[in-house]
């Protein structure tokens, strides 16, 4: 019996040294420290219609104390394909660039306005390629927004990301990634927004003024932070604390008490579509916002007449917003709304009928804006 057991043992043991000497090692694994690690991407065009590829990577300097500083490298090249310009890239540092854990895309105004899915192909083709980083559209040259030094961030991969997190946050946009802009470029009937950032040079930080409007695969123009938050509103999208400044008379002497700045607790939106026999399309928007008021320098506002009014107001101020906004995605033929995918998914023969591209121009969207305050602060 234990013969047959220690030949047993021998059996397993040898069958396992055996599993063991057939099994090998990652035949991909490339090792941190003989990488340097990208964690932000700028991209430019040049008038020549080369590309412009701006990386930021750590390195740790060691002092005297031997205590670690890390700091931001921004170095740069040009390539005729963004995949050229990364291979001129490694010929300046000393180890090869991994892209993986890269957090965040600048894409310059030029070259959003041309073709951004171009740029941003050789990251779907690369099993490792940071498609959950963030993206956004700088005015002027992205190159510019990683070379500032922000006295609050050392690094560019911390700085740019809170940024668009915090901005997100008060309602001007949703966080697209480079994964979830490539569905919606192909996607027909549905367009999007990306971040608009401004560089102040003399401040040496960045600042997101509204959104690139996106038509596809380019930009098409811009959208201030108003008109963001509240296209973002009439989308059905509702981020944490989404305001609203309004001018409500001229009649104070001080500037400030002329305005009003409400922030938007709750939202109800419906979206009805009719198109007539002949194909035309008319939208009926409707929104209703309940608000608190934040700031009103001029009022208590401790009687219902004059909250009463005020409704009356911001319902008008709104409307015309909404007007103004959505007259200007039509111009840049930006259908963030996703008028065309409903148009598509519900009403298919009237759909094949019809080139989005040019009847979204065409429509009627009709907004229908209610306001409505049920919190005044804390002071009556």
């Amino acid at each position: 019996m234990k013969t047959l057991l220690t030949k047993k043992k021998w059996f397993l043991l040898g069958t396992l040294l055996m599993v063991i000497g057939l099994l090998t090692g990652c035949w991909d694994q490339r090792l941190i420290k003989e990488s340097r690690l990208i964690l932000a991407v700028g991209l430019d065009l040049e008038p020549n219609g080369k590309i412009i590829d701006t990386v930021v990577y750590p390195v740790v300097n060691k002092g005297s104390n031997a205590m670690s500083l890390v700091k931001s490298v921004v170095v740069s090249s040009t390539g005729v394909t963004t995949r050229d310009a990364r291979f001129n890239l490694d010929k300046k540092v000393s180890q090869m660039f991994d892209a993986s854990k890269n957090r965040v895309f600048l894409i310059g105004e030029k070259l959003a306005q041309k073709d951004i899915y171009s740029s941003l192909d050789v990251i779907y083709r690369d099993p490792r390629g940071s498609v959950n980083a963030m993206v956004a559209v700088v005015k002027g040259k992205a190159k510019k927004s990683l070379e500032i030094q922000p006295r609050d961030s050392t690094l560019m991969n911390i700085y740019y990301p809170e940024l668009l997190r915090s901005t997100s946050a008060i309602g001007l946009f949703e966080i697209e990634t480079v994964q979830s802009i490539c569905t919606l470029m192909f996607d027909e009937g549905n367009d999007y927004l990306l971040p608009y950032l401004r560089i102040n040079e003399q401040q040496q930080r960045a600042e997101v003024i509204g959104t690139a409007m996106f038509h596809k695969r380019k930009m098409t123009g811009t959208l201030t932070g108003k008109e963001s938050t509240l296209l973002l509103l009439m989308n059905g999208v509702k981020q944490d604390y989404p305001r609203f400044t309004f001018k409500i008379n001229d009649q104070k002497e001080m500037k400030e008490r002329n305005y009003i700045t409400v922030l938007v607790k709750d939202i109800q939106r419906k979206m009805k579509i009719h198109i007539t026999p002949d194909q035309k399309v008319r939208v009926k928007l409707a929104l209703e916002m309940d608000v608190n008021v934040n700031e009103l320098p001029v009022d208590h506002l401790d009687s219902a007449g004059k909250a009463t009014e005020l409704n009356k107001t911001l319902t008008r101020e709104m409307t015309a917003l909404a007007k103004k906004t959505l007259a200007k995605t039509q111009k840049a033929n930006c259908d963030e709304l996703g008028i065309g995918k409903r148009i598509r998914s519900f009403h298919y023969g009237d759909w094949k009928k019809m080139n989005w591209d040019k009847d979204y121009q065409n429509i009627s969207i009709e907004p229908e804006i209610q306001v409505t305050i049920i919190q005044h602060g804390i002071i009556n």
